[in-house]
């Protein structure tokens, strides 16, 4: 019950941000009654963190796979990023949008903290698996920083041109550290 309910909040911050409903229309949008969406998450702010977490593991599954060698597993993040944009979510990051909505919460700050160093820890990863023994520490910050410029700019400037300027950008990264 509590991750069906976690994916509903997911949906609906998603959709209408965090400030637009109050704690009946989320639990409208969750189907239950208010004292099980309390049982779950006995505030709005653990509502949010609760969306969040759900948010994390789905993006994470979302990421899995892909080429196993080269290049292609390195871009792998941003191409599933893309996808991610065209067929998931085109509202920014739902993360960031958290943090800016709740700066004070240290709740949320810590799952965005944690939900962004995973993902930077993710470029690094990949990036030690095709070179191996080099250190990649700052392209794989490079690559992080396009992916969230990819998030962000994909909601101005539409997904196709936000995506291929940052996949172009990282392709170029990729080379001039002799990584193909």
């Amino acid at each position: 019950m509590k991750q069906r309910i976690a994916t509903e909040l997911e949906r609906s911050f998603s959709e209408q941000g965090f400030a637009e409903q109050g704690v009946e229309a989320l639990r409208a949008e969750a189907d239950v009654s208010l004292r099980t969406l309390y049982r779950h998450f006995p505030s709005r702010e653990a509502m949010i963190v609760g969306a969040l977490e759900h948010r994390d593991a789905t993006y994470f599954a979302w990421l899995e796979g892909g080429p196993e060698e080269g290049v292609g597993h390195v871009l792998h993040p941003l191409v599933r990023l893309r996808d991610w944009l065209c067929e998931v979510a085109n509202t920014g990051c739902l993360f960031l949008n958290a943090l800016a909505e709740y700066p004070d919460s240290a709740a949320i700050g810590a799952v965005v903290r944690d939900h962004k160093a995973r993902l930077a820890e993710e470029f690094t990863r990949r990036l030690a698996r095709v070179a191996p023994g080099r250190d990649t520490g700052d392209l794989a910050e490079t690559l992080f920083l396009l992916h969230e410029g990819m998030t962000q700019a994909a909601r101005f400037q539409g997904r196709e041109k936000a995506c291929e300027a940052a996949l172009r950008a990282a392709r170029a990264a990729l080379a001039a550290e002799d990584i193909r």
